[in-house]
């Protein structure tokens, strides 16, 4: 891919929400997972960062695996019943 290429792909898909295609057998790990570009990389791949199990890794996916979906609703936090008395 050429350099024009892949900075036209970088501004298209960077910080997009994704989800992966549920018949690959290699990203099953994520099928329930929502996702979100971080980048493009010179191979024209995405680097995606999972939101699930506490993950922090970026991992390396054919955009053709991927589908562009709606930002998450941020999950809310459950505050503690007060205590009686």
């Amino acid at each position: 891919m050429l350099p024009e290429q892949i900075e036209e792909l970088q501004r298209q898909y960077t910080d997009k929400h994704v989800v992966v295609d549920p018949t690959r057998p290699e990203l099953a790990r994520f099928r329930h997972m929502n996702g979100r570009i971080k980048t493009i990389n010179m191979n024209g791949r995405a680097l995606v960062q999972f939101d699930g199990d506490n993950n922090r890794g970026w991992y390396d996916i054919e955009l053709e695996f991927l589908k562009v979906v709606e930002k998450p609703p941020e999950p809310t936090e459950k505050k503690p019943a007060p205590r009686p008395g």
